[in-house]
Parts: C-alpha cells; structure tokens; sequence
C-alpha cells in the first residue's frame, strides 16, 4: 500500500471519516434512543402491573359486589336497631313497659340532653326504680331483649324496706346521626 497514490489516500481519508462518523453516531443519536429505549420499557413494565392489578380487581368485582350486598342488608338491620329522633318517644315507652312487665314501679324517668357524636347521637335517661332484685333482673332482661339498643352502662342498687330495692340506672339509646348514611356500593358508570 503506498500512500503516495491518490486513491490510497481517497481510501484512508475515507475510512478516517467513517470512523468519525461511527462514533459520532454511536456516541450520542445510538446513546440517547438507548435511554429513550430503557426509559419507555420501563413504562411498559409498570403498566403492565397495573393491567395485572386492574385485571385482578375484574375477577374479583363479582365478589366484592356480593360483599358489599351483604353489609348493605347488615346496614338496614343496624339502622332498625338506631332508632331516628322521630321514634324516641316509643322506644322511650317500650322502656317504661319492659319496667311495668316486670313489677318494676318507676320513682325517676328523666332523659337528659343530646350528646351529639361523629356517626351517631347518644342520648342518656335517668332512671329510678323500686322493685324486688328479681324485678330488677326481669327489667334488664326486657330493656336488653328490645328491638333497638339500649345499653345500661352504670346500675347502683341499694337496699329498700321489706326486702326491696332501689336502683339508679343510667341509660344510653342511640340515633343515627341525620346526615350520615351509607352510599350504593355499586360505582356509576362514566
């Protein structure tokens, strides 16, 4: 190869050139669509989990409608329980019957005020009796077998005359609060 002949040196100089050109090439258009290249299949890759997650939650939307079902019905059942301020004064004369089923003779019958709480209000009663300890026991039976929650939190019972007693209960009844409620759990469609 001699480098004194032109076409050697065309030759030589066009290789020089290729070389520059290659790594050019290489060194920053290959380099950059390289990154472009691994950040776009990482994309991929993570909405190929989310398709997996959102194709796990279609399997499982059948049964999470069915449970949603359920705490539906259970919901209805508790709002039964929770009476609405409306049916406070009945729920307050099933109290005073459960007493009068019982022998129980009422001394202080004395509602007190509201208590309002985030779900739920709580509403006390007073409530004084004089009766036999076996009376006292049909009584709390009947206040507890009500159809609507009634919990006696605080029982003080002292002695009476002829075998008797007396006993201050403290009463709590509940209300839903006016607002508050459970939403559809079927989702609209958009």
């Amino acid at each position: 190869m001699n480098f004194r002949e032109r076409k050697t040196q065309q030759l030589f100089f066009f290789l020089i050139i290729l070389i520059v050109v290659l790594i050019l090439f290489f060194r920053f258009p290959y380099k950059t669509n390289n990154e472009k290249l691994d950040g776009l299949r990482t994309t991929r890759d993570s909405l190929q989990i989310e398709v997996q997650k959102a194709e796990a939650a279609r399997i499982r939307l059948p049964e999470l409608q069915e449970k949603i079902a359920r705490l539906e019905v259970e919901w209805e059942r508790a709002k039964e329980m929770l009476p609405t301020d409306k049916e406070i004064p009945s729920l307050i004369q099933q109290i005073s019957n459960s007493g009068i089923k019982a022998g129980v003779s009422f001394q202080l019958f004395k509602p007190s005020a509201v208590t309002q709480k985030t779900n739920y209000s709580e509403i006390p009663v007073q409530i004084k009796v004089n009766c036999g300890y076996h009376q006292l026991g049909r009584f709390l039976s009947n206040v507890g077998n009500l159809a609507r929650i009634v919990n006696v939190p605080a029982i003080k019972i002292t002695a009476g005359k002829d075998r008797s007693v007396e006993a201050e209960l403290r009463t709590l009844t509940y209300t839903v609060a006016k607002e508050k409620g459970v939403q559809s759990g079927i989702p609209r469609r958009r």
